[in-house]
């Protein structure tokens, strides 16, 4: 044991440490540790619970430095935020907000931070694989289900939890959950919780991001790929939105019903009694419905979308260097004389000179006639 491999130590969600004599056996051995509280969230302590015949202290202190190791391999992205030597003041303190959150943090809460970030500053926390997102800032690399699993553990021995957390399945995107539930254990291990549905981060930020992109005056429309994207039916996408912050404002689904039964209502109170309905045609594939319509809450990420003001400078009168050289404007002359030598049409509708016509010719030469006579 004292000379064992790091793979012969398994950690589960129970907090206990097993031991697997044959390195070749990829099946948990038997338990004979378990991780406590230790004096910071990401370094527990180890209790020896039979040490099978070898030094107590000795097996203690291999697998101090075994969890310690174990807890930076899984959490490598987060552990990563504690080097911060050299950054700037604003990433610096993301970092360290972000750090002691367990890599997820509401962006309002380190809103005078993020506002103070310059371009090199936001290219230095993609380096650090930090998301800032319109409303969450979290680390998209700790959704794997060990980073989960592993910062569940964390939370639970820290905050003196029963163990093991009620963690969700492996991968899965949402999932319900009751009205009592420990939220902030949720967004620790990057799941937040938005009305009935606990959320992985990702897949929430996906639908945020939508919602305030198809945003237009002030409202948004939902959609179904939302609902897809959640994993949840279209009533608790709803919930969702509403959690958010966001007021529905119309529903042409309850709308149509509301029309529906009215229609049906009216037919038969003009049916004649006795009257057998027709035979009715089975319904054809149907289209998925119009989604409610929702008002779009006005909170920072709304505010970033707004179009910028018009600027109030006096428009910039034209150097030199802007006119036309003085050939073009030569040029541009001579096609003007050019247009206007062309022939002009002449309209069909001239009046025409009564003097003209044949006969007042005719009269006027048998008139000179008489005078010669």
């Amino acid at each position: 044991m004292l000379n064992a491999a790091i793979t012969q130590f398994k950690l589960g969600d129970d907090g206990l440490v097993r031991y697997q004599p044959d390195a070749s056996n990829p099946l948990p051995g038997e338990p004979f540790a378990k991780a406590v509280k230790g004096a910071k969230i990401f370094e527990p302590d180890i209790e020896v619970i039979d040490a099978a015949g070898h030094d107590t202290d000795a097996v203690r202190g291999i697998l101090r430095e075994w969890i310690k190791n174990h807890v930076r391999t899984v959490l490598e992205p987060l552990v990563a935020l504690e080097q911060t030597e050299g950054m700037a003041e604003p990433v610096r303190g993301i970092c360290e907000k972000l750090y002691n959150a367990l890599g997820i943090i509401p962006r309002e809460e380190i809103q005078s931070l993020t506002a103070s970030l310059d371009p090199e500053m936001r290219q230095v926390l993609r380096g650090k694989h930090v998301r800032l997102g319109p409303v969450l800032v979290f680390l998209p690399a700790l959704n794997k289900p060990a980073g989960v699993k592993l910062r569940g553990l964390l939370y639970a021995l820290w905050n003196d939890k029963p163990l093991p957390p009620p963690l969700p399945r492996d991968g899965v995107v949402s999932q319900k959950v009751d009205e009592g539930a420990d939220r902030d254990f949720y967004r620790a291990i990057g799941y937040p919780v938005y009305g009935p549905r606990a959320i992985r981060i990702d897949m929430l930020d996906r639908v945020i991001s939508a919602v305030y992109d198809s945003a237009k005056d002030g409202k948004f429309q939902a959609q179904h790929k939302m609902a897809e994207w959640l994993g949840c039916q279209i009533d608790d996408l709803y919930g969702v939105l509403t959690a958010m912050g966001h007021r529905k404002i119309s529903d042409p689904v309850e709308n149509k019903t509301e029309v529906a039964e009215k229609s049906a209502e009216e037919a038969a109170a003009e049916k004649p009694a006795g009257e057998k309905p027709a035979d009715e045609k089975p319904e054809e594939a149907k289209a998925k419905p119009e989604l409610a319509v929702f008002a779009l809450k006005k909170g920072k990420a709304f505010e970033r979308r707004e179009p910028k003001p018009k600027s109030d400078k006096p428009r910039r009168e034209k150097s030199d260097k802007d006119k036309k050289p003085r050939g073009d404007r030569k040029h541009g002359r001579k096609d003007k004389e050019k247009k206007s030598e062309r022939p002009r049409m002449i309209s069909a509708e001239a009046k025409t000179n009564p003097a003209d016509s044949p006969f007042a010719i005719l009269g006027q030469l048998k008139k000179a006639g008489k005078d010669g006579a």
